[in-house]
């Protein structure tokens, strides 16, 4: 017979596995570890950032991967592009006839997992899209409006605080 408290602990247990289970699926994308270091070193010099985390990265391109099949193929093909232009830094893309190929594509999706924090298309009033989520509070366009973004479920200010209007716009 269970006891009470090794009800809880196995309880606890569970849970634990069930909520790690999202992060170890993440890191476990089906592609080879090289796919995994090529994704992350290539989202470095697309985002002319000198650090991301690996945890994201890896997200972004599981879920990526996830929305199409083809997706490290097009990696293999945007890193042999780059070397061939000679591309080393963010900028030199700007204006690049790279952009009006399909490599361009890959270039731009990769960049925005990383700037919005999801994949896909959202589509207004429907119950499914083509998004998947890969991070809020590491999208690369948080912390610019770290000021002005409330993180959802976090009150913005004390219990009720809805149920006065404001004294003005200013304090609101």
């Amino acid at each position: 017979m269970l006891n009470r408290r090794q009800f809880l602990i196995s309880l606890s247990a569970v849970s634990g596995l069930a909520a790690l289970s999202p992060v170890l699926s993440w890191s476990s994308t089906g592609s080879a570890d090289s796919d995994t270091e090529h994704f992350y070193h290539l989202s470095l010099l697309l985002t002319a950032r000198t650090n991301l985390s690996h945890l994201v990265s890896s997200r972004a391109l599981h879920c990526l991967t996830a929305e199409d099949k083809s997706f490290p193929q097009q990696i293999t093909t945007l890193l042999h592009a780059l070397r061939e232009a000679n591309i080393t830094s963010s900028d030199q893309l700007n204006g690049h006839e790279m952009m009006q190929q399909p490599v361009g594509q890959t270039i731009r999706k990769i960049i925005s997992a990383w700037y919005l924090g999801f994949t896909g298309t959202p589509i207004s009033l429907r119950a499914k899209d083509s998004t998947q989520f890969v991070t809020f509070t590491d999208a690369l366009m948080f912390q610019p409006t770290l000021d002005a973004t409330i993180i959802p479920t976090y009150s913005r200010g004390h219990t009720n605080y809805w149920t006065q209007p404001p004294a003005t716009i200013k304090h609101d």
